[in-house]
Protein backbone atom coordinates (compact mmCIF):
# COMPACT_ATOMS: atom_id res chain seq x y z
CA UNK A 1 0.00 0.00 0.00
CA UNK A 2 1.25 3.17 -0.69
CA UNK A 3 0.39 7.21 -0.42
CA UNK A 4 0.23 9.72 -2.92
CA UNK A 5 0.68 13.41 -2.70
CA UNK A 6 0.26 15.90 -5.18
CA UNK A 7 -0.32 19.40 -4.80
CA UNK A 8 -2.76 19.70 -1.50
CA UNK A 9 -4.07 16.49 -1.90
CA UNK A 10 -2.74 12.95 -0.31
CA UNK A 11 -4.55 9.80 -1.53
CA UNK A 12 -3.62 6.82 1.18
CA UNK A 13 -4.41 3.70 -0.45
CA UNK A 14 -4.44 1.59 2.50
CA UNK A 15 -7.44 3.72 4.30
CA UNK A 16 -9.03 4.16 0.54
CA UNK A 17 -8.89 8.15 1.90
CA UNK A 18 -8.50 11.24 0.34
CA UNK A 19 -7.54 14.33 1.92
CA UNK A 20 -6.79 17.82 1.63
CA UNK A 21 -4.21 19.67 3.88
CA UNK A 22 -5.91 16.39 6.25
CA UNK A 23 -9.16 17.14 5.85
CA UNK A 24 -11.00 14.56 3.96
CA UNK A 25 -12.38 14.91 0.21
CA UNK A 26 -15.53 12.79 -0.01
CA UNK A 27 -15.39 10.33 -3.23
CA UNK A 28 -17.64 7.44 -4.51
CA UNK A 29 -15.89 4.21 -4.28
CA UNK A 30 -15.89 4.19 -7.98
CA UNK A 31 -14.50 7.70 -8.40
CA UNK A 32 -11.88 7.05 -5.68
CA UNK A 33 -10.91 3.74 -7.57
CA UNK A 34 -10.25 6.28 -10.86
CA UNK A 35 -8.31 8.53 -9.11
CA UNK A 36 -6.29 5.14 -7.44
CA UNK A 37 -5.78 4.16 -11.17
CA UNK A 38 -4.57 7.60 -12.77
CA UNK A 39 -2.29 8.30 -9.93
CA UNK A 40 -0.46 4.83 -10.10
CA UNK A 41 -0.06 5.26 -13.56
CA UNK A 42 1.12 8.92 -13.28
CA UNK A 43 2.22 10.70 -16.31
CA UNK A 44 0.93 7.87 -18.64
CA UNK A 45 -2.16 8.14 -20.92
CA UNK A 46 -4.62 5.88 -20.14
CA UNK A 47 -7.21 4.37 -22.11
CA UNK A 48 -10.71 4.43 -22.02
CA UNK A 49 -11.15 1.16 -22.09
CA UNK A 50 -8.37 0.08 -19.39
CA UNK A 51 -9.49 2.43 -17.04
CA UNK A 52 -13.42 1.51 -17.08
CA UNK A 53 -11.78 -2.52 -17.12
CA UNK A 54 -10.01 -1.26 -13.48
CA UNK A 55 -12.78 0.61 -12.08
CA UNK A 56 -15.70 -1.76 -12.86
CA UNK A 57 -13.79 -5.25 -12.81
CA UNK A 58 -16.21 -7.87 -14.24
CA UNK A 59 -19.05 -5.56 -15.05
CA UNK A 60 -20.09 -4.36 -18.63
CA UNK A 61 -20.28 -0.49 -18.37
CA UNK A 62 -20.83 2.49 -20.93
CA UNK A 63 -18.19 5.09 -21.61
CA UNK A 64 -20.87 7.75 -19.98
CA UNK A 65 -19.84 5.69 -16.86
CA UNK A 66 -16.24 6.32 -16.89
CA UNK A 67 -16.94 10.72 -18.18
CA UNK A 68 -19.67 11.00 -14.96
CA UNK A 69 -16.64 9.60 -12.47
CA UNK A 70 -13.99 11.88 -14.45
CA UNK A 71 -16.67 14.98 -14.14
CA UNK A 72 -16.87 13.97 -10.52
CA UNK A 73 -13.46 14.00 -10.11
CA UNK A 74 -12.41 17.11 -11.40
CA UNK A 75 -15.57 18.88 -8.91
CA UNK A 76 -13.31 17.32 -6.02
CA UNK A 77 -9.98 17.96 -6.97
CA UNK A 78 -11.59 21.59 -7.63
CA UNK A 79 -10.60 21.71 -11.58
CA UNK A 80 -12.86 24.58 -13.12
CA UNK A 81 -14.07 23.73 -17.00
CA UNK A 82 -11.38 24.13 -19.48
CA UNK A 83 -8.82 23.75 -16.66
CA UNK A 84 -5.94 20.68 -16.88
CA UNK A 85 -4.16 20.95 -13.53
CA UNK A 86 -4.58 17.33 -12.70
CA UNK A 87 -6.28 15.54 -15.37
CA UNK A 88 -5.91 16.02 -19.07
CA UNK A 89 -8.54 14.55 -21.40
CA UNK A 90 -7.02 13.02 -24.63
CA UNK A 91 -9.80 13.19 -27.32
CA UNK A 92 -10.87 10.02 -28.66
CA UNK A 93 -8.40 7.85 -26.32
CA UNK A 94 -8.43 8.82 -22.39
CA UNK A 95 -6.71 10.51 -19.62
CA UNK A 96 -3.39 11.18 -17.81
CA UNK A 97 -2.72 12.48 -14.82
CA UNK A 98 -0.58 15.64 -15.64
CA UNK A 99 0.23 16.86 -12.08
CA UNK A 100 3.58 16.21 -9.97
CA UNK A 101 3.24 12.70 -7.55
CA UNK A 102 4.72 12.13 -4.43
CA UNK A 103 4.65 8.64 -3.91
CA UNK A 104 5.19 7.54 0.21
CA UNK A 105 5.20 4.55 1.84
CA UNK A 106 2.33 4.11 3.89
CA UNK A 107 4.09 4.60 7.29
CA UNK A 108 5.30 7.94 6.34
CA UNK A 109 4.36 10.42 9.48
CA UNK A 110 4.03 13.07 7.06
CA UNK A 111 1.39 11.90 5.35
CA UNK A 112 -0.77 10.16 8.22
CA UNK A 113 -3.98 11.33 8.89
CA UNK A 114 -5.66 10.75 12.72
CA UNK A 115 -8.05 8.16 11.35
CA UNK A 116 -12.29 8.80 13.47
CA UNK A 117 -12.82 5.65 14.66
CA UNK A 118 -16.43 6.19 16.50
CA UNK A 119 -19.58 8.52 15.15
CA UNK A 120 -22.90 9.36 15.84
CA UNK A 121 -25.50 9.82 13.61
CA UNK A 122 -28.35 12.25 14.31
CA UNK A 123 -31.78 12.13 13.14
CA UNK A 124 -31.92 14.76 11.06
CA UNK A 125 -33.57 18.07 11.57
CA UNK A 126 -36.68 19.19 10.05
CA UNK A 127 -36.26 22.62 8.63
CA UNK A 128 -39.72 23.17 7.74
CA UNK A 129 -42.81 20.25 7.75
CA UNK A 130 -42.36 18.18 5.02
CA UNK A 131 -44.54 15.42 3.88
CA UNK A 132 -42.59 12.54 4.70
CA UNK A 133 -41.76 13.00 8.23
CA UNK A 134 -40.23 9.51 8.77
CA UNK A 135 -36.90 10.76 6.88
CA UNK A 136 -36.10 12.21 10.45
CA UNK A 137 -34.71 9.38 11.82
CA UNK A 138 -35.35 7.01 9.19
CA UNK A 139 -32.54 8.34 6.93
CA UNK A 140 -30.38 8.67 9.77
CA UNK A 141 -31.44 4.65 11.04
CA UNK A 142 -30.25 3.33 7.26
CA UNK A 143 -26.86 5.51 7.73
CA UNK A 144 -26.08 3.72 11.13
CA UNK A 145 -27.54 0.29 9.46
CA UNK A 146 -25.41 0.61 7.01
CA UNK A 147 -22.08 1.99 8.35
CA UNK A 148 -22.54 -0.58 11.06
CA UNK A 149 -19.66 -3.04 11.73
CA UNK A 150 -17.74 -1.62 8.39
CA UNK A 151 -14.09 -1.72 9.23
CA UNK A 152 -12.68 -0.17 12.34
CA UNK A 153 -15.72 2.05 12.59
CA UNK A 154 -17.74 1.82 15.71
CA UNK A 155 -20.86 3.64 15.17
CA UNK A 156 -24.03 5.33 18.61
CA UNK A 157 -26.99 3.07 17.33
CA UNK A 158 -30.80 4.65 17.03
CA UNK A 159 -31.02 4.15 20.54
CA UNK A 160 -28.22 6.39 21.60
CA UNK A 161 -28.92 9.56 19.32
CA UNK A 162 -33.38 8.90 19.31
CA UNK A 163 -32.93 11.65 22.33
CA UNK A 164 -31.63 14.25 20.39
CA UNK A 165 -33.89 14.76 17.81
CA UNK A 166 -35.18 18.46 17.63
CA UNK A 167 -34.18 21.59 15.81
CA UNK A 168 -32.25 23.27 19.01
CA UNK A 169 -29.15 21.25 19.93
CA UNK A 170 -25.58 21.54 19.79
CA UNK A 171 -23.94 18.59 17.45
CA UNK A 172 -20.32 18.99 18.72
CA UNK A 173 -21.95 18.59 22.62
CA UNK A 174 -24.43 15.71 21.82
CA UNK A 175 -20.71 14.11 20.39
CA UNK A 176 -18.85 15.03 23.74
CA UNK A 177 -21.58 13.31 25.62
CA UNK A 178 -22.04 10.36 22.88
CA UNK A 179 -17.91 9.92 23.15
CA UNK A 180 -17.39 9.89 19.84
CA UNK A 181 -14.67 11.30 17.44
CA UNK A 182 -17.28 12.15 15.20
CA UNK A 183 -20.65 13.17 14.22
CA UNK A 184 -22.78 13.54 11.25
CA UNK A 185 -25.41 16.67 11.76
CA UNK A 186 -28.11 17.07 8.54
CA UNK A 187 -30.96 18.94 7.49
CA UNK A 188 -34.19 17.96 5.62
CA UNK A 189 -36.12 20.50 3.26
CA UNK A 190 -38.86 19.50 0.88
CA UNK A 191 -40.49 21.69 -1.98
CA UNK A 192 -43.03 20.32 -4.00
CA UNK A 193 -41.89 17.06 -5.38
CA UNK A 194 -37.87 17.27 -4.34
CA UNK A 195 -35.86 16.82 -1.15
CA UNK A 196 -32.93 18.36 -0.23
CA UNK A 197 -30.35 16.81 2.28
CA UNK A 198 -27.55 19.19 3.97
CA UNK A 199 -24.92 16.81 5.66
CA UNK A 200 -21.75 17.98 7.62
CA UNK A 201 -19.24 15.72 9.46
CA UNK A 202 -18.07 17.62 12.56
CA UNK A 203 -14.75 16.43 14.09
CA UNK A 204 -15.59 16.65 18.04
CA UNK A 205 -12.28 16.46 19.34
CA UNK A 206 -11.33 19.55 17.14
CA UNK A 207 -14.22 21.23 17.15
CA UNK A 208 -15.02 21.80 13.76
CA UNK A 209 -16.81 21.06 10.74
CA UNK A 210 -14.81 18.11 8.24
CA UNK A 211 -16.79 17.99 5.48
CA UNK A 212 -20.27 19.21 4.42
CA UNK A 213 -22.26 18.23 1.19
CA UNK A 214 -26.06 19.36 -0.40
CA UNK A 215 -27.80 16.12 -1.97
CA UNK A 216 -31.41 16.66 -3.84
CA UNK A 217 -33.32 13.99 -5.19
CA UNK A 218 -37.30 12.94 -5.64
CA UNK A 219 -39.18 12.72 -2.48
CA UNK A 220 -40.64 9.60 -4.10
CA UNK A 221 -37.47 7.93 -3.89
CA UNK A 222 -35.45 7.87 -0.67
CA UNK A 223 -33.07 5.25 -1.96
CA UNK A 224 -31.13 7.29 -4.50
CA UNK A 225 -30.57 9.41 -1.50
CA UNK A 226 -29.44 7.10 0.87
CA UNK A 227 -26.99 5.48 -1.46
CA UNK A 228 -25.64 9.12 -2.59
CA UNK A 229 -24.94 9.99 1.04
CA UNK A 230 -23.80 6.85 2.34
CA UNK A 231 -20.93 6.78 -0.50
CA UNK A 232 -19.66 10.41 0.46
CA UNK A 233 -19.85 10.38 4.12
CA UNK A 234 -18.17 6.65 3.91
CA UNK A 235 -15.70 8.71 2.38
CA UNK A 236 -15.33 11.54 4.00
CA UNK A 237 -14.46 9.44 7.22
CA UNK A 238 -11.96 7.77 5.50
CA UNK A 239 -13.16 4.34 5.87
CA UNK A 240 -10.87 1.54 5.15
CA UNK A 241 -13.22 -1.35 3.42
CA UNK A 242 -12.84 -4.34 2.03
CA UNK A 243 -14.62 -5.00 -1.47
CA UNK A 244 -17.43 -6.73 0.46
CA UNK A 245 -18.16 -3.90 2.95
CA UNK A 246 -18.13 -1.24 -0.26
CA UNK A 247 -21.08 -3.17 -1.79
CA UNK A 248 -22.60 -3.19 1.58
CA UNK A 249 -22.07 0.24 2.11
CA UNK A 250 -25.13 0.66 -0.61
CA UNK A 251 -26.68 -2.05 0.06
CA UNK A 252 -31.04 -1.81 0.02
CA UNK A 253 -32.40 -4.70 2.37
CA UNK A 254 -35.80 -3.20 -0.10
CA UNK A 255 -36.95 -1.53 -3.19
CA UNK A 256 -40.15 -0.62 -2.03
CA UNK A 257 -39.87 2.90 -0.86
CA UNK A 258 -43.43 2.23 0.64
CA UNK A 259 -41.97 -1.02 3.08
CA UNK A 260 -39.31 1.21 3.59
CA UNK A 261 -41.38 4.14 4.96
CA UNK A 262 -43.22 1.72 7.22
CA UNK A 263 -40.35 -0.10 8.48
CA UNK A 264 -38.76 3.39 9.88
CA UNK A 265 -41.88 4.62 11.13
CA UNK A 266 -41.82 1.32 13.24
CA UNK A 267 -38.18 1.49 14.18
CA UNK A 268 -39.14 5.54 15.67
CA UNK A 269 -42.19 3.70 17.76
CA UNK A 270 -39.81 0.93 18.88
CA UNK A 271 -37.41 3.68 20.30
CA UNK A 272 -40.42 5.32 22.37
CA UNK A 273 -40.08 2.36 24.58
CA UNK A 274 -43.72 1.85 25.64
CA UNK A 275 -46.32 -0.81 25.37
CA UNK A 276 -48.66 1.08 23.10
CA UNK A 277 -45.55 2.12 20.85
CA UNK A 278 -44.49 -1.32 20.72
CA UNK A 279 -47.91 -2.46 19.45
CA UNK A 280 -48.18 0.28 16.77
CA UNK A 281 -44.51 -0.75 15.81
CA UNK A 282 -45.88 -4.27 15.52
CA UNK A 283 -48.62 -3.21 13.22
CA UNK A 284 -45.75 -1.18 11.03
CA UNK A 285 -43.76 -4.01 10.28
CA UNK A 286 -46.58 -6.13 9.48
CA UNK A 287 -47.90 -3.34 6.81
CA UNK A 288 -43.97 -3.73 5.81
CA UNK A 289 -43.96 -7.39 4.97
CA UNK A 290 -47.24 -7.10 3.45
CA UNK A 291 -45.46 -4.92 0.67
CA UNK A 292 -42.21 -6.86 0.64
CA UNK A 293 -42.32 -10.37 2.32
CA UNK A 294 -38.69 -10.76 1.59
CA UNK A 295 -37.62 -7.54 3.33
CA UNK A 296 -35.13 -9.16 6.17
CA UNK A 297 -34.89 -6.25 8.34
CA UNK A 298 -39.19 -5.89 9.32
CA UNK A 299 -38.86 -9.81 10.42
CA UNK A 300 -35.83 -9.77 12.33
CA UNK A 301 -37.05 -6.33 14.18
CA UNK A 302 -40.56 -7.85 14.60
CA UNK A 303 -39.05 -10.92 16.27
CA UNK A 304 -37.40 -8.54 19.36
CA UNK A 305 -40.55 -7.13 19.74
CA UNK A 306 -42.83 -9.84 20.00
CA UNK A 307 -40.05 -11.15 22.63
CA UNK A 308 -40.10 -7.93 24.41
CA UNK A 309 -43.79 -8.12 25.08
CA UNK A 310 -43.21 -11.21 26.31
CA UNK A 311 -40.55 -10.20 28.90
CA UNK A 312 -42.33 -7.14 29.83
CA UNK A 313 -45.45 -9.32 30.38
CA UNK A 314 -47.29 -7.33 28.26
CA UNK A 315 -48.62 -10.87 26.33
CA UNK A 316 -48.59 -14.17 27.32
CA UNK A 317 -45.80 -16.20 26.25
CA UNK A 318 -48.17 -18.84 24.29
CA UNK A 319 -48.96 -15.74 21.67
CA UNK A 320 -45.30 -14.14 21.36
CA UNK A 321 -42.99 -16.79 21.48
CA UNK A 322 -43.63 -19.26 18.04
CA UNK A 323 -44.09 -15.27 16.78
CA UNK A 324 -40.87 -14.20 17.74
CA UNK A 325 -38.86 -17.80 16.58
CA UNK A 326 -40.65 -17.78 12.92
CA UNK A 327 -39.96 -14.11 12.29
CA UNK A 328 -36.59 -14.29 13.39
CA UNK A 329 -35.99 -17.46 11.36
CA UNK A 330 -37.86 -15.66 8.22
CA UNK A 331 -35.62 -13.21 8.68
CA UNK A 332 -32.14 -15.70 8.48
CA UNK A 333 -33.59 -17.78 5.51
CA UNK A 334 -33.44 -14.39 3.67
CA UNK A 335 -30.08 -13.19 5.17
CA UNK A 336 -28.19 -15.20 6.95
CA UNK A 337 -25.80 -12.32 7.18
CA UNK A 338 -28.19 -10.27 9.17
CA UNK A 339 -26.70 -9.30 13.13
CA UNK A 340 -30.14 -8.04 14.29
CA UNK A 341 -31.77 -11.28 12.83
CA UNK A 342 -28.89 -13.56 15.35
CA UNK A 343 -29.50 -11.83 18.56
CA UNK A 344 -33.56 -11.52 17.89
CA UNK A 345 -33.45 -15.96 17.76
CA UNK A 346 -31.11 -15.79 20.76
CA UNK A 347 -33.48 -13.74 22.75
CA UNK A 348 -36.56 -15.81 21.55
CA UNK A 349 -34.43 -19.06 21.74
CA UNK A 350 -33.86 -18.48 26.04
CA UNK A 351 -36.80 -17.11 26.84
CA UNK A 352 -39.61 -19.49 24.77
CA UNK A 353 -37.65 -22.50 24.14
CA UNK A 354 -34.93 -23.13 27.01
CA UNK A 355 -32.45 -23.50 24.53
CA UNK A 356 -29.45 -21.75 25.87
CA UNK A 357 -26.85 -23.80 23.97
CA UNK A 358 -28.40 -22.13 21.00
CA UNK A 359 -29.35 -18.76 22.12
CA UNK A 360 -25.05 -18.93 22.94
CA UNK A 361 -24.62 -19.81 19.51
CA UNK A 362 -26.71 -16.70 18.14
CA UNK A 363 -25.59 -14.44 19.97
CA UNK A 364 -21.70 -15.29 19.10
CA UNK A 365 -23.11 -15.25 15.24
CA UNK A 366 -24.18 -11.91 15.67
CA UNK A 367 -20.56 -10.40 17.36
CA UNK A 368 -19.19 -12.07 14.36
CA UNK A 369 -21.10 -10.74 11.53
CA UNK A 370 -20.61 -7.06 14.10
CA UNK A 371 -18.47 -7.22 16.84
CA UNK A 372 -19.52 -3.81 17.88
CA UNK A 373 -22.93 -4.68 17.90
CA UNK A 374 -24.15 -3.35 21.43
CA UNK A 375 -27.15 -5.39 21.26
CA UNK A 376 -25.72 -8.60 21.10
CA UNK A 377 -23.66 -8.27 23.93
CA UNK A 378 -26.42 -6.79 26.38
CA UNK A 379 -28.73 -9.96 25.53
CA UNK A 380 -25.11 -12.30 25.90
CA UNK A 381 -24.44 -10.70 29.02
CA UNK A 382 -27.67 -11.72 30.70
CA UNK A 383 -27.48 -14.95 29.56
CA UNK A 384 -23.98 -16.00 30.95
CA UNK A 385 -24.75 -14.40 34.08
CA UNK A 386 -27.98 -16.77 34.30
CA UNK A 387 -25.24 -19.29 32.68
CA UNK A 388 -23.41 -18.81 36.39
CA UNK A 389 -20.45 -17.25 33.92
CA UNK A 390 -20.16 -13.97 36.01
CA UNK A 391 -16.76 -12.49 34.61
CA UNK A 392 -17.66 -13.26 31.44
CA UNK A 393 -21.06 -11.41 31.73
CA UNK A 394 -19.40 -8.47 33.43
CA UNK A 395 -16.91 -8.72 30.02
CA UNK A 396 -20.02 -8.40 27.96
CA UNK A 397 -21.99 -5.86 29.74
CA UNK A 398 -19.27 -3.40 30.02
CA UNK A 399 -18.23 -4.20 26.47
CA UNK A 400 -22.00 -2.80 25.56
CA UNK A 401 -22.05 0.21 27.25
CA UNK A 402 -18.42 1.46 26.05
CA UNK A 403 -20.69 0.71 22.37
CA UNK A 404 -23.61 2.71 23.80
CA UNK A 405 -22.77 5.03 26.53
CA UNK A 406 -26.00 6.80 26.87
CA UNK A 407 -28.44 3.44 26.98
CA UNK A 408 -30.24 3.12 29.99
CA UNK A 409 -31.68 -0.48 29.97
CA UNK A 410 -27.80 -1.42 29.54
CA UNK A 411 -26.61 0.75 32.45
CA UNK A 412 -29.51 -0.60 34.50
CA UNK A 413 -28.71 -4.15 33.56
CA UNK A 414 -24.96 -4.09 34.84
CA UNK A 415 -26.70 -3.10 37.97
CA UNK A 416 -29.48 -6.11 38.58
CA UNK A 417 -26.04 -8.21 37.27
CA UNK A 418 -24.74 -7.04 40.30
CA UNK A 419 -27.28 -8.04 42.08
CA UNK A 420 -27.67 -11.20 40.87
CA UNK A 421 -24.18 -11.80 41.49
CA UNK A 422 -24.60 -10.76 45.58
CA UNK A 423 -22.76 -7.16 45.15
CA UNK A 424 -25.44 -5.98 47.30
CA UNK A 425 -23.98 -2.91 47.91
CA UNK A 426 -22.31 -2.10 44.19
CA UNK A 427 -25.93 -2.69 43.13
CA UNK A 428 -27.34 -0.10 44.78
CA UNK A 429 -25.12 2.37 44.42
CA UNK A 430 -24.58 1.73 40.59
CA UNK A 431 -28.75 1.90 40.01
CA UNK A 432 -28.84 5.06 42.41
CA UNK A 433 -26.42 6.28 39.79
CA UNK A 434 -28.99 5.66 37.16
CA UNK A 435 -31.68 7.13 39.03
CA UNK A 436 -29.23 10.55 39.51
CA UNK A 437 -28.63 10.66 35.95
CA UNK A 438 -32.43 9.81 35.04
CA UNK A 439 -35.37 10.05 37.71
CA UNK A 440 -37.86 9.07 35.58
CA UNK A 441 -36.54 5.59 34.38
CA UNK A 442 -39.07 3.13 36.06
CA UNK A 443 -36.45 0.05 35.16
CA UNK A 444 -33.74 1.56 37.69
CA UNK A 445 -36.43 1.98 40.34
CA UNK A 446 -37.15 -1.42 39.74
CA UNK A 447 -34.41 -3.62 40.13
CA UNK A 448 -33.02 -0.79 43.48
CA UNK A 449 -36.43 -1.88 45.31
CA UNK A 450 -35.20 -5.45 44.68
CA UNK A 451 -31.59 -4.92 46.35
CA UNK A 452 -33.12 -2.48 48.73
CA UNK A 453 -35.63 -5.67 50.00
CA UNK A 454 -32.89 -8.59 49.42
CA UNK A 455 -30.81 -6.13 52.26
CA UNK A 456 -33.22 -5.57 54.37
CA UNK A 457 -33.37 -1.85 54.04
CA UNK A 458 -37.34 -2.43 53.99
CA UNK A 459 -38.61 1.24 53.65
CA UNK A 460 -36.68 2.26 51.02
CA UNK A 461 -37.54 -0.66 48.93
CA UNK A 462 -41.07 -0.11 49.69
CA UNK A 463 -40.58 3.26 48.08
CA UNK A 464 -38.80 2.42 45.41
CA UNK A 465 -41.13 -0.06 44.41
CA UNK A 466 -44.22 2.06 44.53
CA UNK A 467 -42.37 4.81 42.44
CA UNK A 468 -41.44 2.15 39.94
CA UNK A 469 -45.40 1.10 39.56
CA UNK A 470 -45.93 4.60 39.19
CA UNK A 471 -43.87 5.12 36.54
CA UNK A 472 -44.39 1.39 34.42
CA UNK A 473 -48.32 2.52 34.87
CA UNK A 474 -50.82 0.25 34.78
CA UNK A 475 -49.85 -2.39 37.74
CA UNK A 476 -46.55 -3.56 35.68
CA UNK A 477 -44.88 -3.21 39.27
CA UNK A 478 -47.51 -4.37 41.39
CA UNK A 479 -46.35 -7.42 42.51
CA UNK A 480 -42.88 -5.66 43.54
CA UNK A 481 -44.92 -2.89 45.66
CA UNK A 482 -46.60 -6.59 47.49
CA UNK A 483 -43.07 -8.17 47.71
CA UNK A 484 -41.69 -5.07 49.05
CA UNK A 485 -44.76 -5.60 52.19
CA UNK A 486 -43.80 -8.90 52.40
CA UNK A 487 -40.53 -9.02 53.45
CA UNK A 488 -40.52 -5.92 55.57
CA UNK A 489 -43.35 -8.17 57.89
CA UNK A 490 -46.13 -6.18 56.64
CA UNK A 491 -48.31 -8.99 56.16
CA UNK A 492 -51.64 -7.60 55.63
CA UNK A 493 -50.37 -4.96 53.27
CA UNK A 494 -48.84 -7.70 51.13
CA UNK A 495 -51.90 -10.36 51.07
CA UNK A 496 -54.13 -7.00 50.13
CA UNK A 497 -51.74 -6.29 47.07
CA UNK A 498 -51.62 -10.45 46.42
CA UNK A 499 -55.72 -10.22 46.12
CA UNK A 500 -55.53 -7.38 43.68
CA UNK A 501 -52.91 -9.05 41.12
CA UNK A 502 -54.69 -11.92 41.40
CA UNK A 503 -58.20 -10.41 40.63
CA UNK A 504 -56.23 -8.64 38.34
CA UNK A 505 -54.77 -11.80 36.60
CA UNK A 506 -58.68 -12.32 35.41
CA UNK A 507 -59.04 -10.31 33.13
CA UNK A 508 -55.42 -9.23 31.86
CA UNK A 509 -52.05 -11.20 31.79
CA UNK A 510 -50.12 -11.38 34.67
CA UNK A 511 -46.72 -13.85 34.32
CA UNK A 512 -46.81 -16.31 37.18
CA UNK A 513 -43.63 -15.89 38.54
CA UNK A 514 -44.27 -12.04 39.54
CA UNK A 515 -47.36 -14.02 41.79
CA UNK A 516 -44.49 -16.70 43.08
CA UNK A 517 -42.33 -13.75 44.20
CA UNK A 518 -44.80 -12.55 46.49
CA UNK A 519 -45.20 -15.81 47.97
CA UNK A 520 -41.60 -16.00 48.35
CA UNK A 521 -41.76 -12.68 50.10
CA UNK A 522 -44.36 -14.33 52.50
CA UNK A 523 -42.34 -17.65 52.66
CA UNK A 524 -45.39 -19.61 51.64
CA UNK A 525 -43.45 -22.43 49.45
CA UNK A 526 -46.04 -24.16 48.57
CA UNK A 527 -47.59 -21.59 46.48
CA UNK A 528 -44.05 -20.47 45.42
CA UNK A 529 -43.53 -23.36 43.66
CA UNK A 530 -47.23 -23.68 42.29
CA UNK A 531 -46.66 -21.17 40.51
CA UNK A 532 -43.31 -21.96 39.59
CA UNK A 533 -44.83 -24.92 38.10
CA UNK A 534 -47.40 -22.66 36.28
CA UNK A 535 -44.92 -20.48 35.01
CA UNK A 536 -42.62 -23.45 33.49
CA UNK A 537 -45.78 -24.86 31.85
CA UNK A 538 -46.41 -21.43 29.84
CA UNK A 539 -42.54 -20.66 29.20
CA UNK A 540 -43.03 -17.55 31.12
CA UNK A 541 -40.60 -14.93 32.06
CA UNK A 542 -37.66 -15.01 34.68
CA UNK A 543 -37.48 -18.32 34.19
CA UNK A 544 -34.16 -17.97 32.66
CA UNK A 545 -33.33 -16.28 35.77
CA UNK A 546 -33.92 -18.72 38.40
CA UNK A 547 -30.88 -20.24 39.00
CA UNK A 548 -29.15 -16.40 40.00
CA UNK A 549 -32.28 -14.91 41.46
CA UNK A 550 -31.85 -13.51 45.04
CA UNK A 551 -35.75 -13.94 46.10
CA UNK A 552 -35.63 -17.58 45.70
CA UNK A 553 -32.20 -18.60 47.81
CA UNK A 554 -34.33 -19.45 50.81
CA UNK A 555 -36.02 -22.18 48.93
CA UNK A 556 -32.90 -23.72 47.02
CA UNK A 557 -32.55 -26.04 49.40
CA UNK A 558 -36.32 -27.66 48.93
CA UNK A 559 -36.34 -31.15 46.34
CA UNK A 560 -38.33 -29.13 44.26
CA UNK A 561 -35.98 -26.53 42.87
CA UNK A 562 -33.65 -29.24 41.99
CA UNK A 563 -36.88 -30.69 40.05
CA UNK A 564 -37.44 -27.38 38.61
CA UNK A 565 -34.23 -26.30 37.51
CA UNK A 566 -33.90 -29.86 35.37
CA UNK A 567 -36.80 -29.22 33.59
CA UNK A 568 -35.80 -25.51 32.70
CA UNK A 569 -32.36 -26.29 31.50
CA UNK A 570 -30.56 -24.63 34.80
CA UNK A 571 -28.30 -26.29 36.74
CA UNK A 572 -28.50 -25.16 40.10
CA UNK A 573 -26.25 -23.29 42.22
CA UNK A 574 -24.79 -25.18 45.01
CA UNK A 575 -25.36 -22.39 47.08
CA UNK A 576 -26.06 -18.74 46.46
CA UNK A 577 -22.98 -16.82 46.20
Amino acid sequence: MARYAFGDFCLDDATHALSRDGTPVALTPRVFDTLLHLLARSGELIDKDELMQAVWPSRVVEENNLNQAISALRRALGETRGEHRYILTVPGRGYRFVAPVRVASSTDPALAAKPLRTLAVLPFRLLQPVADEVLQTGVADTLITRFSGLGELVVRPLSAVYRFSGAQRDPLEIGRRLGVDAVLDGTIQQAASRVRISLRLLNVAEGRQQWAEIFDTQAHDPFALQDAVAEKAAAALALRLTYDERIRLTRRYTDDPDAWRCYARARFLVEQRSPSGLKQAIACFRQALTLDPGYALPHAELSDVYTLQGVMGARPPHEVGPLALEAALHALAIDERLPVAHYALGHALVQYERDRRGAELAYRRALELDPNCANARHRYAILLMTSARPDEAFTQIRRARELDPTSLPMDVTEGFLYYWDRQYARAIGHLRDSIEREPHYWMAHYWLAQVLGSCGEHAAAATSAQRANELLGDGGAAWLVAWAHAVAGRRDEALAELDALLQRSRHRYVPPCDIAQVHAGLGDAGQVFAWLDRAEREHARYLDALGVNPILDAFRADPRMADLCARVGITPPASPR
